[in-house]
């Protein structure tokens, strides 16, 4: 099986990868930890836009419609946003994959006060990998 950074570089996709300093950056002003898993994402890849799908992330504007810390300030507001997740990417009709960054896991969310819709069982590579490229 390919690796996401693979599949990235096979489609050509537009990723914006960022540095550390912006990372705890965002760490700091979120007000939890991220997981590794995550870091790595954001160091790797910022951003992925392949097709219909624009993840959430760094690496872009602060004022951009696709940096996380902006989605997650608009979206958190929502009394069922869980906690330690951040926005990963919108689904449509007020859906949201967020990714939790104390369980390492992709959940579905939805807005508004809908909560918790299902959790995936993939980790963050694979399940962007199947959303990304097998959808």
């Amino acid at each position: 099986m390919k690796t996401l950074e693979q599949m990235v570089q096979e489609h050509k996709v537009i990723t914006r990868p960022t540095d550390m300093e912006s990372i705890n950056a965002l760490q700091t002003a979120l007000g939890f930890p991220l997981s590794a898993e995550y870091r790595e994402f954001l160091s790797h890849f910022g951003i992925i836009v392949h097709g219909a799908y624009e993840t959430y992330g760094l690496g872009v504007p602060n004022d951009y419609y696709l940096n996380v810390l902006n989605a997650y300030k608009e979206l958190s507001q929502d009394s069922t946003y869980p906690p330690n997740a951040t926005p990963l990417l919108e689904e449509g009709d007020g859906q949201y994959y967020l990714y939790d960054n104390k369980k390492n896991k992709v959940i579905l969310w939805g807005t508004p006060h809908l909560g918790v819709v299902s959790v995936t069982n993939l980790d963050l590579n694979k399940f962007l990998i199947k959303k990304f490229f097998e959808s």
